[in-house]
């Protein structure tokens, strides 16, 4: 019976270090809010960008630089006011700094009083100016009002930007030389929710969430793209995207499935050429590595809905939560977590 049990720890042992590759004491809470956040971005300087969309009345920041913990209204105090002017935020789901050290900042123009969007606009600040430099426009004519623009990922070798539609699916594209915008496999499969609901700490959701998280490997190869309410990430030669002689038909027979993973919301390259994901019924962050092998390095229940994923300087992961799968009023902090992967 020794021996049985004896077997069975160590058997158990085992599973317990296979199912977590990276030890807790690597994870650290590094801010922490009351309010809704969901993007992040990391610059080059290690300078930390948060983002609140907002989804309700009482959400007094868009964009923020938390410095110390503390959250600190980007570019300034002027621009997160919510009110109909050009300089003003309506609605931020997502940022972005790019090589050359500059913050995107994805608007998706969602009104939350008319629960439509208005029409998307992307903004480029300088970082060393903290001044807006550039602004894309994303007509409600080219995206419809229904549209949600999620994440997006600059693509500075063929001067695209690619975006995610997770209202109505597919994938939008930005030519930042013509400014033209174009969708590209709408009703695509890879595109469209896949299951019919996630569970999350017990609680089933069933809100189909279309594609959502996106990401370009460093040689701007593939386009990686996969929907919240999924259980695969897709891929796309880079190639076809950028040559508009391609229809929608054509596209669609070049997608390619790259690993099943369950349901992630955002997703995001290392230097190494790893994919992480954050693995949002595990409660965890996961990881396919470059010889395509999935598993999840890290779990813990302070992880609630990981939401987006930014690397720093040292290979270090940065993530938000979003509590998404909570009622507001059983939800904790919002938190950004720092991971150490060395």
């Amino acid at each position: 019976m020794k021996t049985i049990k004896l077997f069975l720890s160590v058997f158990c042992a085992t599973l317990s270090l296979q199912a977590q590759e990276i030890s807790k004491d690597k994870l650290s809470i590094i801010a922490e809010s009351n309010h809704q956040w969901t993007g992040i971005a990391m610059s080059q300087t290690n300078r930390m960008f948060v983002n609140f969309p907002r989804w309700s009345a009482d959400t007094p920041v868009a964009v923020a630089e938390i410095i110390n913990g503390k959250i600190h209204p980007f570019p300034d105090a002027n621009w997160n006011m919510y009110e109909e002017n050009p300089n003003h935020f309506t609605c931020v789901q997502s940022v972005f700094v790019d090589k050359a050290n500059r913050l995107w900042v994805l608007d998706t123009g969602y009104e939350l009083e008319k629960d439509k969007t208005k029409g998307g606009k992307l903004f480029v600040f300088d970082l060393q100016k903290n001044e807006l430099t550039k602004t894309y426009d994303f007509p409600v004519e080219a995206i419809t009002d229904k549209s949600y623009l999620n994440d997006f990922r600059v693509d500075e070798v063929n001067n695209k930007v690619y975006l995610t539609d997770s209202r109505l699916g597919g994938l939008v594209v930005l030519d930042l030389k013509t400014k033209e915008v174009r969708r590209i496999l709408a009703s695509h499969p890879s595109t469209l929710a896949e299951v019919p609901e996630i569970t999350i700490e017990g609680i089933q959701r069933k809100k189909p969430v279309h594609s959502d998280g996106i990401e370009l490997d460093k040689e701007r190869k593939y386009l990686y793209y996969c929907s919240l309410t999924g259980e695969n990430v897709y891929r796309i030669p880079v190639k076809y995207i950028v040559d508009e002689k391609y229809n929608d038909a054509f596209l669609g027979a070049k997608v390619e499935q790259f690993a099943k993973t369950g349901a992630n919301d955002g997703i995001a390259f290392d230097g190494k050429g790893n994919l992480y994901l954050s693995s949002l019924e595990k409660n965890g962050i996961s990881v396919v590595d470059k010889n395509g092998t999935f598993k999840t390095i890290i779990t813990d229940g302070l992880i609630q809905w990981p939401d987006s994923l930014s690397f720093g300087n040292g290979g270090v992961l940065y993530f938000t939560t979003s509590l998404i799968h909570l009622p507001k009023d059983k939800r904790p902090t919002y938190k950004v977590f720092r991971l150490d992967l060395k």
